[in-house]
């Protein structure tokens, strides 16, 4: 040490200097390297990581075309190929996920084919799935710190030696050099990244080595090519789609003026029945009465047998007619205070005698008040009518009709039910029972025909005074309606 000390000390003072000035070149090169390396692989996992993210963002637009045709084959063949491009298996799990998040396909590197937890080692990546934001579902992709991290270090710690090497060597300008020759492309990389992630598309990434960092730029051009040409593919499939539903629009458009043609030829036919059949039945009555000649006992029956086909045709026209004019929004209702029990007991006093006839226990349970309610008299006993007398045909002889009322101070609303005990309703047949012209398939009900409007009829007229109609039934067990409806408002103490 003393030799060294005694050499400087006699050393002429340009080779002080010098040798001072080398040191300190040397020096600062080594630190200007040591922060460079720093840098530089801080950037480099920056990179890493929205590489990945624009991997996720890729596969995003590359799978909304396969999730729009249900293309599952291809949409786990997109998941698939992710994980064989990432050469240094950065990427352990790729899932495709619903709005509801149930996973659609899944690619995983383990073997569970779940995805990781979400740790310091493991990052989650998310990239929705969406067009004109309205959203499909979402990518999750699951990247390895570690692996990334250990990518990246090998890397940086190659440039790392040889940056040290080549400053120790040729001072601080070698440096210099090293630094404007690698990081600046990471951050020229990291700004055409950002402009990529922007949507910048035609951005075409200069390649000027064949080292990692010309690596990783090829694969942003490639990738930026890739989602262009996926863009251009979704553009056409939302073209496509776009001239669909104008397509469906205007198809809606015509069912929706054939339906308006329909209500009013029925309208119009209905009505135009009416008069011709009133006719018939007049003059049939009139010739059954013997008016208009003699007729003998064969005759009197054949006649009988006229009129009742005339009265279930007129049945089927008032129906129709009354249909038409649900549909079409026409159907006049007349406001005025009622009382819902007296029509319950009207309609019970006009089927008494039928349920008596029948052999039939009826099951009243009617107020002798109710709160009054707004509505239509007539429209009202129509609808109650045609319910008892349904439940009074499909009920089996010693079987059981019930006519049960009652007011819900809760909800404020006078509550109607009407059951049997028939052989019930098919639960899947439930939904479409107050669909027009629809018949449930049993023997029971085809001994009783009909055009099956009377049920939509009584849902019609329901809804237009406030109130709702259900039904529950079992097989074997019957059927019950169930019918709500609002009061006038201060009248709870009328009851």
């Amino acid at each position: 040490m003393r030799s060294i000390s005694s050499r400087i000390a006699d050393a002429s003072l340009g080779k002080k200097v010098a040798g001072l000035l080398a040191v300190t070149i040397a020096l600062a090169g080594i630190i200007l390297s040591g922060v460079g390396t720093q840098r530089l692989y801080g950037l480099l996992i920056e990179q890493k990581v929205d590489s990945s993210e624009q991997i996720a963002s890729a596969l995003a637009s590359s799978a909304l075309p396969d999730i729009l045709t249900n293309d599952f084959v291809g949409l786990q063949d997109s998941a698939d190929q992710v994980l064989a491009r990432d050469r240094r298996q950065e990427i352990v799990f790729v899932g495709v996920y619903d709005t509801r998040g149930a996973p659609l396909v899944r690619s995983s590197r383990l073997d569970d084919n779940q995805p990781p937890a979400e740790t310091r080692e493991i990052r989650k990546i998310n990239a929705p799935l969406a067009i004109n934001d309205r959203i499909f579902g979402r990518i999750d992709m699951y990247i390895s710190l570690n692996r990334v991290e250990g990518t990246v270090f090998n890397t940086v710690l190659s440039l790392g030696v040889i940056l040290a090497l080549v400053v120790v060597a040729s001072s601080a300008g070698m440096a210099l050099v090293a630094y404007r020759v690698v990081v600046t492309p990471v951050q020229k990389l990291a700004a055409s990244a950002k402009q990529i992630s922007a949507g910048n598309l035609d951005l075409k990434i200069p390649v000027k080595s064949h080292d990692e960092l010309g690596e990783l730029s090829d694969d942003f051009n490639r990738m930026a090519e890739s989602l262009k040409e996926r863009q251009a593919e979704l553009q056409v499939a939302y073209e496509k789609l776009e001239r669909n539903y104008r397509s469906i629009r205007e198809a809606y458009k015509q069912l929706r003026e054939l339906d308006r043609m329909k209500s009013n030829f029925i309208a119009v036919v209905s009505h135009e029945l009416r008069t011709p059949l009133s006719l018939i039945k007049g003059y049939v009555e009139t010739m059954a009465t013997g008016n208009l000649g003699k007729v003998t006992a064969r005759q009197r029956e054949k006649l009988s047998v006229i009129v009742d086909s005339v009265d279930r045709l007129s049945d089927i026209v008032d129906k129709s007619l009354d249909f038409s004019v649900i549909e079409q929004g026409k159907l006049t209702i007349e406001r005025k205070d009622l009382q819902l029990s007296d029509i319950l007991d009207q309609v019970v006093d006009e089927l008494a005698l039928e349920i008596s006839e029948r052999k039939l226990h009826l099951e009243q349970e009617i107020p002798r008040k109710l709160p009054l309610m707004l509505g239509d008299k007539v429209r009202l006993h129509q609808v109650f009518h045609n319910l008892v007398a349904n439940a009074v045909d499909f009920t089996p002889e010693k079987g059981t009709v019930g006519i049960h009322a009652r007011f819900d101070p809760e909800k404020r609303l006078n509550v109607v039910k009407v059951s049997d005990t028939g052989a019930g309703i098919p639960e899947e047949e439930l939904e479409h029972l107050f669909s027009p012209f629809y018949q449930v398939e049993s023997p029971i009900i085809r001994k009783h025909p009909g055009v099956g409007l009377g049920l939509a009829i009584a849902k019609g007229v329901v809804e237009e005074h406030g109130g709702t109609v259900g039904v529950e039934s079992r097989m074997g067990e019957g059927s019950t309606f169930t019918l709500f409806f609002p009061i006038l408002d201060g009248k709870e103490d009328h009851v």
